[in-house]
Protein backbone atom coordinates (compact mmCIF):
# COMPACT_ATOMS: atom_id res chain seq x y z
CA UNK A 1 0.00 0.00 0.00
CA UNK A 2 1.41 3.25 -1.32
CA UNK A 3 2.04 6.19 1.74
CA UNK A 4 -0.99 7.91 2.58
CA UNK A 5 -0.28 11.43 4.57
CA UNK A 6 -2.30 13.97 5.54
CA UNK A 7 -0.25 16.66 7.07
CA UNK A 8 -2.02 18.97 9.84
CA UNK A 9 -2.93 21.91 8.79
CA UNK A 10 -6.63 24.49 10.18
CA UNK A 11 -7.67 20.61 10.61
CA UNK A 12 -6.21 17.44 9.89
CA UNK A 13 -6.84 16.14 6.40
CA UNK A 14 -6.97 19.85 4.76
CA UNK A 15 -3.97 18.53 2.05
CA UNK A 16 -2.81 15.06 2.01
CA UNK A 17 0.22 13.76 0.36
CA UNK A 18 0.46 10.62 -1.75
CA UNK A 19 4.55 9.10 -2.32
CA UNK A 20 4.19 6.82 -5.06
CA UNK A 21 7.20 5.00 -6.92
CA UNK A 22 8.34 7.34 -9.18
CA UNK A 23 6.62 10.83 -8.74
CA UNK A 24 4.51 12.70 -5.27
CA UNK A 25 1.43 14.25 -5.60
CA UNK A 26 -0.62 16.76 -3.01
CA UNK A 27 -4.46 16.52 -3.26
CA UNK A 28 -5.91 20.00 -2.11
CA UNK A 29 -3.57 22.88 -0.76
CA UNK A 30 -5.56 23.94 2.43
CA UNK A 31 -5.54 27.63 3.07
CA UNK A 32 -3.14 30.22 3.14
CA UNK A 33 -2.36 31.18 6.63
CA UNK A 34 -1.30 27.04 7.30
CA UNK A 35 0.81 27.55 4.16
CA UNK A 36 4.65 27.83 6.24
CA UNK A 37 3.34 24.53 8.28
CA UNK A 38 2.68 22.85 4.98
CA UNK A 39 5.31 23.80 3.60
CA UNK A 40 7.64 22.33 6.60
CA UNK A 41 5.56 19.35 6.88
CA UNK A 42 6.03 18.14 3.34
CA UNK A 43 10.15 18.89 3.57
CA UNK A 44 10.39 16.56 6.29
CA UNK A 45 8.01 13.91 4.84
CA UNK A 46 9.39 14.22 1.12
CA UNK A 47 13.19 14.42 2.50
CA UNK A 48 14.78 15.21 -0.90
CA UNK A 49 12.26 14.13 -3.39
CA UNK A 50 10.16 16.89 -4.98
CA UNK A 51 6.79 17.65 -5.19
CA UNK A 52 5.70 16.92 -8.35
CA UNK A 53 2.00 17.05 -8.57
CA UNK A 54 -1.01 19.60 -6.32
CA UNK A 55 -4.47 17.85 -7.89
CA UNK A 56 -7.21 20.47 -6.91
CA UNK A 57 -10.20 18.83 -6.33
CA UNK A 58 -12.00 22.26 -7.04
CA UNK A 59 -11.60 25.84 -6.72
CA UNK A 60 -12.58 26.67 -3.20
CA UNK A 61 -10.26 28.95 -1.33
CA UNK A 62 -9.71 26.38 1.69
CA UNK A 63 -8.66 23.82 -0.79
CA UNK A 64 -6.48 26.31 -2.91
CA UNK A 65 -5.20 28.96 -1.48
CA UNK A 66 -1.70 27.06 -0.67
CA UNK A 67 -1.06 26.90 -4.17
CA UNK A 68 1.45 29.76 -4.09
CA UNK A 69 3.66 28.93 -1.56
CA UNK A 70 3.99 25.44 -2.29
CA UNK A 71 4.47 26.64 -6.72
CA UNK A 72 7.53 29.31 -4.25
CA UNK A 73 8.69 25.78 -2.43
CA UNK A 74 9.05 23.46 -5.64
CA UNK A 75 8.85 26.02 -8.73
CA UNK A 76 8.46 22.98 -11.15
CA UNK A 77 5.07 21.40 -9.25
CA UNK A 78 2.66 20.85 -11.70
CA UNK A 79 -0.56 21.96 -10.62
CA UNK A 80 -3.28 20.14 -12.14
CA UNK A 81 -7.61 20.54 -11.82
CA UNK A 82 -10.04 20.44 -14.06
CA UNK A 83 -10.66 23.28 -16.95
CA UNK A 84 -13.67 25.41 -15.27
CA UNK A 85 -11.38 25.23 -11.93
CA UNK A 86 -8.30 26.93 -14.27
CA UNK A 87 -11.12 29.55 -15.51
CA UNK A 88 -12.29 30.15 -12.34
CA UNK A 89 -8.93 30.39 -10.78
CA UNK A 90 -7.59 33.24 -13.29
CA UNK A 91 -9.65 36.21 -12.50
CA UNK A 92 -8.75 38.91 -10.47
CA UNK A 93 -12.35 39.11 -8.94
CA UNK A 94 -11.70 35.44 -7.80
CA UNK A 95 -8.56 36.30 -6.00
CA UNK A 96 -9.47 39.30 -4.64
CA UNK A 97 -12.61 37.18 -3.01
CA UNK A 98 -9.53 34.32 -1.63
CA UNK A 99 -7.74 37.26 0.01
CA UNK A 100 -10.64 38.81 1.79
CA UNK A 101 -11.39 35.12 3.12
CA UNK A 102 -7.96 34.10 4.01
CA UNK A 103 -7.88 37.53 6.12
CA UNK A 104 -10.88 36.01 8.11
CA UNK A 105 -9.00 33.53 8.44
CA UNK A 106 -5.66 35.01 9.62
CA UNK A 107 -7.76 37.29 11.91
CA UNK A 108 -9.68 34.30 13.58
CA UNK A 109 -6.77 31.93 13.81
CA UNK A 110 -3.00 33.74 13.38
CA UNK A 111 -3.81 37.41 14.15
CA UNK A 112 -0.26 38.06 14.03
CA UNK A 113 0.27 37.43 9.96
CA UNK A 114 -1.49 39.53 7.31
CA UNK A 115 -2.44 37.75 3.60
CA UNK A 116 0.52 37.39 1.68
CA UNK A 117 -1.50 38.65 -1.41
CA UNK A 118 -0.02 36.45 -4.27
CA UNK A 119 -0.26 37.53 -7.99
CA UNK A 120 -3.17 36.24 -9.83
CA UNK A 121 -0.36 33.95 -12.00
CA UNK A 122 0.74 32.11 -8.78
CA UNK A 123 -2.71 30.32 -8.57
CA UNK A 124 -2.45 29.37 -12.20
CA UNK A 125 -3.39 25.73 -13.18
CA UNK A 126 -0.58 24.14 -15.74
CA UNK A 127 -2.23 20.44 -16.61
CA UNK A 128 -6.31 20.63 -17.41
CA UNK A 129 -7.79 17.33 -16.23
CA UNK A 130 -11.16 15.68 -17.20
CA UNK A 131 -12.91 12.53 -17.06
CA UNK A 132 -10.61 9.52 -17.64
CA UNK A 133 -7.09 12.08 -17.37
CA UNK A 134 -4.05 9.79 -15.83
CA UNK A 135 -1.69 10.98 -13.37
CA UNK A 136 0.82 8.39 -13.09
CA UNK A 137 3.13 7.66 -9.89
CA UNK A 138 4.08 4.82 -10.55
CA UNK A 139 2.75 2.17 -7.68
CA UNK A 140 -0.12 4.79 -7.89
CA UNK A 141 -1.78 5.60 -10.67
CA UNK A 142 -4.91 8.33 -10.45
CA UNK A 143 -7.83 8.23 -12.82
CA UNK A 144 -9.94 11.60 -13.11
CA UNK A 145 -13.44 11.18 -12.61
CA UNK A 146 -15.70 14.07 -13.06
CA UNK A 147 -17.97 14.78 -9.73
CA UNK A 148 -19.83 17.57 -9.71
CA UNK A 149 -22.39 19.14 -7.15
CA UNK A 150 -20.18 21.04 -4.73
CA UNK A 151 -19.17 22.80 -7.77
CA UNK A 152 -19.22 22.76 -11.06
CA UNK A 153 -15.05 21.88 -10.94
CA UNK A 154 -15.61 19.48 -8.90
CA UNK A 155 -13.53 15.65 -9.87
CA UNK A 156 -12.26 13.10 -7.92
CA UNK A 157 -8.88 10.71 -8.11
CA UNK A 158 -9.62 7.44 -8.20
CA UNK A 159 -6.17 4.73 -7.95
CA UNK A 160 -7.38 1.66 -9.53
CA UNK A 161 -4.14 -0.26 -9.00
CA UNK A 162 -4.70 -0.08 -5.16
CA UNK A 163 -8.42 0.82 -5.03
CA UNK A 164 -8.37 3.94 -3.23
CA UNK A 165 -10.91 6.94 -4.26
CA UNK A 166 -9.83 10.62 -3.31
CA UNK A 167 -13.74 11.50 -3.03
CA UNK A 168 -14.41 14.86 -4.03
CA UNK A 169 -17.03 17.10 -1.83
CA UNK A 170 -19.93 16.51 -4.11
CA UNK A 171 -20.26 13.35 -1.79
CA UNK A 172 -20.25 14.69 1.11
CA UNK A 173 -17.85 15.07 4.31
CA UNK A 174 -17.75 12.35 6.64
CA UNK A 175 -18.84 14.13 9.86
CA UNK A 176 -16.96 14.09 12.81
CA UNK A 177 -20.13 14.63 15.87
CA UNK A 178 -21.10 11.20 14.33
CA UNK A 179 -18.25 8.57 12.73
CA UNK A 180 -21.46 7.18 10.31
CA UNK A 181 -22.99 10.28 9.82
CA UNK A 182 -22.26 11.92 6.08
CA UNK A 183 -22.25 16.04 5.93
CA UNK A 184 -24.26 17.04 3.01
CA UNK A 185 -22.03 19.58 0.65
CA UNK A 186 -24.14 20.19 -2.05
CA UNK A 187 -23.37 23.73 -3.34
CA UNK A 188 -23.85 24.23 -6.77
CA UNK A 189 -26.32 21.39 -7.82
CA UNK A 190 -27.86 18.72 -5.54
CA UNK A 191 -28.65 16.91 -8.66
CA UNK A 192 -25.07 16.55 -9.80
CA UNK A 193 -24.22 15.70 -6.32
CA UNK A 194 -26.52 12.61 -6.23
CA UNK A 195 -25.46 11.29 -9.70
CA UNK A 196 -21.71 11.49 -8.29
CA UNK A 197 -22.48 9.97 -5.40
CA UNK A 198 -24.33 7.01 -7.57
CA UNK A 199 -21.32 7.33 -10.15
CA UNK A 200 -18.54 6.71 -7.45
CA UNK A 201 -21.14 3.96 -5.13
CA UNK A 202 -20.47 0.88 -7.42
CA UNK A 203 -16.14 1.33 -7.76
CA UNK A 204 -14.30 -1.35 -5.88
CA UNK A 205 -12.66 0.44 -2.97
CA UNK A 206 -10.34 -0.39 -0.17
CA UNK A 207 -9.99 3.10 1.20
CA UNK A 208 -11.92 6.07 0.42
CA UNK A 209 -9.66 10.02 1.80
CA UNK A 210 -11.37 13.08 1.15
CA UNK A 211 -10.12 16.80 1.65
CA UNK A 212 -10.90 16.64 5.42
CA UNK A 213 -11.06 12.71 6.20
CA UNK A 214 -9.85 9.00 5.52
CA UNK A 215 -12.02 6.32 5.96
CA UNK A 216 -11.03 3.25 6.64
CA UNK A 217 -12.97 -0.23 6.61
CA UNK A 218 -13.87 0.03 10.49
CA UNK A 219 -15.36 2.91 9.17
CA UNK A 220 -18.02 1.84 6.61
CA UNK A 221 -16.49 2.15 3.68
CA UNK A 222 -18.64 -0.38 1.64
CA UNK A 223 -21.98 1.78 2.84
CA UNK A 224 -20.16 5.37 3.08
CA UNK A 225 -22.07 6.15 -0.46
CA UNK A 226 -25.10 5.07 0.88
CA UNK A 227 -25.24 7.01 3.50
CA UNK A 228 -23.62 9.71 1.61
CA UNK A 229 -27.40 9.43 -0.43
CA UNK A 230 -29.46 9.25 2.52
CA UNK A 231 -27.88 12.10 4.31
CA UNK A 232 -28.24 13.92 1.14
CA UNK A 233 -31.68 13.47 0.95
CA UNK A 234 -32.72 13.66 4.37
CA UNK A 235 -30.87 17.63 4.07
CA UNK A 236 -32.34 18.36 1.11
CA UNK A 237 -36.03 17.69 2.61
CA UNK A 238 -35.35 19.52 5.45
CA UNK A 239 -34.58 22.78 3.42
CA UNK A 240 -37.94 21.84 0.76
CA UNK A 241 -40.02 21.63 3.94
CA UNK A 242 -39.28 24.95 5.38
CA UNK A 243 -39.98 26.23 1.90
CA UNK A 244 -43.17 24.66 1.38
CA UNK A 245 -44.16 26.31 4.89
CA UNK A 246 -43.32 29.88 3.36
CA UNK A 247 -40.33 30.40 4.88
CA UNK A 248 -38.10 32.63 2.69
CA UNK A 249 -34.49 31.45 2.40
CA UNK A 250 -32.85 33.75 4.89
CA UNK A 251 -35.37 32.70 7.63
CA UNK A 252 -34.36 28.43 6.01
CA UNK A 253 -30.26 29.37 6.94
CA UNK A 254 -30.81 30.67 10.23
CA UNK A 255 -32.90 27.46 11.07
CA UNK A 256 -29.97 25.46 8.60
CA UNK A 257 -27.04 26.30 10.55
CA UNK A 258 -28.39 25.82 14.25
CA UNK A 259 -29.05 22.42 13.12
CA UNK A 260 -25.77 21.85 10.83
CA UNK A 261 -23.20 24.07 11.38
CA UNK A 262 -21.45 22.33 14.14
CA UNK A 263 -21.43 18.79 12.74
CA UNK A 264 -18.30 19.33 11.21
CA UNK A 265 -15.18 20.32 13.03
CA UNK A 266 -13.36 23.27 12.10
CA UNK A 267 -15.23 24.93 9.24
CA UNK A 268 -15.35 28.46 10.25
CA UNK A 269 -19.06 29.86 10.50
CA UNK A 270 -18.73 31.93 7.21
CA UNK A 271 -17.53 29.49 5.46
CA UNK A 272 -20.36 27.37 6.49
CA UNK A 273 -23.20 30.10 5.80
CA UNK A 274 -21.65 30.76 1.80
CA UNK A 275 -22.07 27.13 0.92
CA UNK A 276 -25.29 26.63 2.99
CA UNK A 277 -27.04 29.58 1.29
CA UNK A 278 -25.55 27.98 -1.96
CA UNK A 279 -27.65 24.45 -1.00
CA UNK A 280 -30.69 26.21 -0.43
CA UNK A 281 -31.31 28.20 -3.24
CA UNK A 282 -29.88 24.97 -5.50
CA UNK A 283 -32.68 22.64 -3.50
CA UNK A 284 -35.36 25.22 -4.40
CA UNK A 285 -34.13 26.15 -7.80
CA UNK A 286 -33.87 22.64 -8.80
CA UNK A 287 -37.09 21.11 -7.17
CA UNK A 288 -39.04 24.09 -9.05
CA UNK A 289 -37.74 23.70 -12.12
CA UNK A 290 -37.62 19.82 -12.36
CA UNK A 291 -41.15 19.31 -10.97
CA UNK A 292 -41.92 15.28 -10.69
CA UNK A 293 -37.97 14.34 -12.21
CA UNK A 294 -36.68 15.96 -9.42
CA UNK A 295 -38.32 12.81 -7.32
CA UNK A 296 -35.58 10.64 -8.63
CA UNK A 297 -33.27 12.26 -7.03
CA UNK A 298 -35.38 12.76 -3.30
CA UNK A 299 -36.19 8.92 -3.42
CA UNK A 300 -33.83 5.67 -2.51
CA UNK A 301 -32.34 4.50 -5.56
Amino acid sequence: MPRIIQPDGYIKGDTTLFIGSEKTALIDTGMEYCSPQLVEDLKKELGDRPLDYILLTHSHYDHVCGVPALRHAWPDVVVCAHPHAAKILAKESVRQFMMGMSAQNYEEMDPEHEVVGYPLEDYKVDLLVTEGSKIDLGDICFRVIETPGHTKCSVSYYDEINQILFASESTGIACTTDPFSVEPTYVSSFVQSMESIRKLKDLPVKKIVQSHRIIEKIQGVETYFERAETFAQLSCEFILSMHRNGLDPKDILKIYADVFAKRVEGQPIYAFLVNAEGAIKTVIRESEALGDEFLQFTNKN
